[in-house]
């Protein structure tokens, strides 16, 4: 397939890496995203640090679904970059991609190295609602169908 230029561009910075694409993964990481979603769903909604990382997490998923068809894969220092590359192709407005961002520094600039950070529920379940509105958008962007 040939990858979009944006793709091309990470991948001359070291952001990404080309690769070859590991057969079943694109629908893997589509099919886990979709367990994320149903996961969060069923959790209380109280439980607001669970709801949140099981979203991102999900969502984490839907931007290696995307690189994945893309046939690249990111480096240590190029994570970042792939999120905001992915959201941009799926469409998320402004204040989506910078809460997805903000989400993925928090949950990496805090999680290894201490407790994460208190997360509301209004964080919570805006983490969720991304999660549910962009999975299938991945799945058209990749020309997949969610399986049974």
């Amino acid at each position: 397939m040939a990858r979009p230029p944006e793709y091309e561009n990470l991948i001359k910075t070291r952001a990404v890496e080309a690769v070859a694409p590991t057969p079943g993964a694109m629908q893997g990481f589509l099919r886990n995203a979709g367990d994320y979603l149903a996961t969060a769903k069923a959790i209380d909604p109280d439980k607001s640090l669970q709801v949140f990382t099981m979203a991102y997490e999900g969502y984490f998923q839907v931007v290696q679904s995307i690189l994945e068809f893309c046939e690249v894969r990111t480096k240590e220092a190029g994570r970042n970059l792939a999120i905001q590359r992915v959201s941009a192709d799926l469409k998320l407005d402004t204040r989506e991609i910078a809460f997805v961002i903000k989400a993925h520094e928090r949950r990496n600039g805090t999680s290894y190295a201490s407790p994460f950070p208190p997360v509301s529920k209004a964080e919570a379940a805006a983490m969720l609602a991304v999660l549910e509105k962009y999975l299938p958008r991945a799945y058209a962007f990749t020309g997949q169908t969610p399986g049974p």
